[in-house]
């Protein structure tokens, strides 16, 4: 298929899509895959490769690109009556000698694979975020309805209390206590619901779509931990981190620049190949100073073609693109200055990250740990308290530790989910395959 047929297609597509449905769950694959369609930074590292393969196609073909001379004159009288005229026509091509055309070639190349790079890192960076910020709404929606179920319950002991302050059995103001506890929960609950929210916002961000605030997420929050060394992430990190790809394709593409460079400082011949035409015309007045010529002749015409070839060299007299090679090579440089950098930098976030993830977890699985028990204490406590056999000071005193205790592992869950998306984004892989070993 022709380029412009392939671009009109791809835009007749485009335009013609429908809105994306929301499913319902909406689950992390379901998020990915609409983030590799609809997300902008995609669709323009997809074009940016489009144009590059497009000029990598056409620096295939060879520099044929001939000048065409034309030129003609006409005079006057000659020798008081007679005319003259000449016609030129000629072309010339510069030859691509020393291997100018190869490395036209491999800069073109080189710029094409580096631009395939740069958008497979676009892609590891989007589906990273997409990652991190539906598995931290997930979280928050789970942890809305721990809280809610948590609202539910306090509201039956509220019940109870209401009852005992009718019958006399407590004082109105130590019933209000109970009102409080519930009034935290509630307070918790709203903040937790805006939470969420703002991150329903930031997937549909990642996403690169507006997703719809009823949208419900699906899926299982589970807390794996870190089964890999240090050392053995950091050098996995080094290895599939998307921009080091395109760091080392950059380095590639200078040293085609480079190449090139070195290439158009040598003088091409210009092969050229011409036809000249001229013409005279002599009147008969002209002979009428010769008494040798018959005066019966009246005029004469005489017509020359000269074949022309013209071979040019230039001179490089003044070192011909010495700038341009000299920023060919500080290009090359500062690209490998870049790549060290890089490797630099990503070694201290990998360490910061790993070491950040393995701190949150190990509290995480902690109350993890606990976190069984507690629910089945807390119930009963509500029990205990229905039925009369403790207090409600005793119940609030009970209730208020083992409530502390929930909080504090929601609390140790946001903590960890947000490490752990730090991580994957820092690595560029999810938790599962990093533990794999990057492989799928």
């Amino acid at each position: 298929m022709p380029l412009s047929q392939f671009v009109a297609a791809a835009a007749w597509t485009a335009n013609s899509a429908s809105e994306p449905v929301i499913p319902d769950p909406f689950t992390l694959p379901a998020a990915l895959e609409l983030a590799r369609q609809v997300h902008p930074d995609l669709n323009v590292a997809r074009a940016n490769l489009a144009v590059v393969r497009a000029d990598s196609l056409f620096a295939r073909l060879p520099g044929f690109n001939p000048e065409i001379e034309f030129q003609s004159s006409r005079g006057g009288q000659s020798l008081g009556s007679g005319t003259d005229g000449s016609l030129e026509v000629g072309v010339a091509q510069e030859l691509e000698l020393w291997g100018k055309r190869g490395a036209r070639q491999s800069v073109a190349t080189a710029r094409s694979r580096k631009s395939a790079a740069e958008l497979s890192t676009t892609l590891q960076q989007v589906e990273s975020n997409v990652r991190a910020q539906f598995e931290r709404a997930l979280f928050l929606q789970d942890r809305l309805e721990t809280l809610g179920e948590l609202i539910g319950l306090d509201r039956r002991v509220l019940l109870s209390t209401q009852a005992r302050v009718r019958e006399g059995l407590i004082t109105p103001v130590t019933g209000r206590l109970t009102e409080l506890d519930v009034l935290r929960l509630e307070a918790q609950s709203r903040r937790t619901r805006s939470d969420r929210r703002q991150a329903l916002v930031a997937l549909g961000l990642a996403i690169g779509l507006e997703l719809p605030e009823s949208t419900r997420l699906g899926g299982e929050l589970r807390a794996d931990s870190l089964q890999m060394p240090e050392d053995s992430v950091i050098a996995l990190a080094l290895r599939v981190r998307g921009e080091s790809e395109v760091l080392r394709r950059q380095i590639d593409e200078r040293r085609a620049e480079l190449h090139l460079a070195e290439r158009e400082a040598r003088p091409n011949l210009t092969v050229g190949a011409g036809l000249a035409i001229e013409r005279q015309a002599f009147a008969g007045d002209d002979f009428s100073g010769d008494p040798v010529i018959v005066r019966s002749i009246t005029g004469a015409r005489d017509t020359d073609r000269l074949w022309r070839v013209r071979v040019s060299v230039p001179l490089p007299l003044f070192q011909k693109n010495q700038a341009g090679r000299a920023r060919a090579a500080a290009e090359v440089t500062r690209s490998q200055a870049d790549y060290d950098r890089f490797r630099s930098r990503a070694r201290l976030e990998v360490i910061g990250a790993v070491r950040r993830f393995e701190d949150a977890a190990g509290l995480y699985r902690l109350y993890l740990g606990r976190s069984g028990r507690v629910r089945e204490d807390l119930s009963l406590v509500r029990d205990a308290y229905a039925d009369g056999r403790i207090s409600l000071d005793s119940y609030l005193t009970q209730k208020g530790r083992l409530v502390d205790t929930m909080i504090g592992q929601l609390e140790a869950a946001d903590a960890y989910w947000e490490a752990r998306g730090a991580l994957e984004a820092t690595v560029g892989l999810d938790l599962t395959r990093l533990n794999a070993g990057g492989a799928r």
